[in-house]
């Protein structure tokens, strides 16, 4: 859940805001495909039919709420846009470094269909305009099940209508990419199927808190850096 947010802060250094969403949408788009390939208890087009009709307004939420998105990603001053996927990360990580710590609890809403519409609305907008849609929709999801299974195939298909959208409203995007950055996007694409896999490998090695600690202290580092050029660029 956290590669397009890493990857986007990590890259809105050296590149423009909507081509880093652009590169980052490929492979995040992969990587939301191989989750909802793996762990199935029914087969494949089963699931997808049954997280579709259970989470239909979620999903619904989160496809109008990228169109939103993308739109402002393309009109907005980068500046807002840094700040707000600077903010959306740094309570992303330090929450998660809280609930590691057993020092916070996550926040809880209604889950009812009124919130499911509602937060797959946020988190389409969100996610569009920034790529960290991930915080927003699991405000909702943890309020509504503590199926750990369940949460994750749920949010990856929300992520995975999301980023359909983000690659065709941002195809002109594409035709402007050179060689090299279409070899970043295979390269991207690699390292994420890379990462899903050491990171299946190490939840039985090591400490999966200590994993969760790792990769939120990294997502802190890189909001504070992503929100201090949002304040320069003001």
């Amino acid at each position: 859940m956290g590669f397009p947010m890493l990857g986007t802060t990590a890259l809105a250094f050296i590149m423009p805001l909507s081509k880093v969403v652009a590169l980052v949408a490929l492979p995040s788009l992969l990587m939301s495909l191989l989750v909802l390939c793996s762990n199935n208890k029914k087969g494949f087009w089963q699931e997808i039919v049954y997280y579709l009709k259970t989470y239909k307004l979620l999903a619904i939420g989160s496809v109008v709420g990228s169109i939103l998105g993308v739109k402002l990603l393309l009109i907005l001053p980068v500046s807002w846009l840094l700040l707000l996927m600077a903010i959306i990360t740094l309570y992303y990580s330090v929450n998660g470094i809280l609930n590691v710590c057993a020092k916070a609890k996550n926040i809880q809403v209604v889950a009812n269909n009124k919130n499911m519409v509602l937060f797959g609305f946020l988190a389409g907008i969100i996610g569009g305009s920034t790529n960290a849609m991930s915080p927003i929709l699991l405000i909702f999801l943890l309020s509504e099940t503590e199926n750990k299974n369940r949460i994750v195939k749920s949010s990856n298909l929300c992520y995975l209508l999301a980023k359909i959208v983000q690659i065709y409203m941002l195809r002109d995007q594409y035709w402007l990419l050179n060689k090299s950055e279409y070899g970043l996007i295979f390269l991207l694409s690699v390292l994420s199927v890379i990462g899903l896999y050491v990171g299946i490998r190490l939840r039985t090695k090591i400490s999966p808190n200590f994993f969760k600690m790792l990769i939120f202290i990294v997502l802190l580092v890189l909001a504070l850096k992503i929100g201090h050029s949002g304040l320069i660029k003001l």
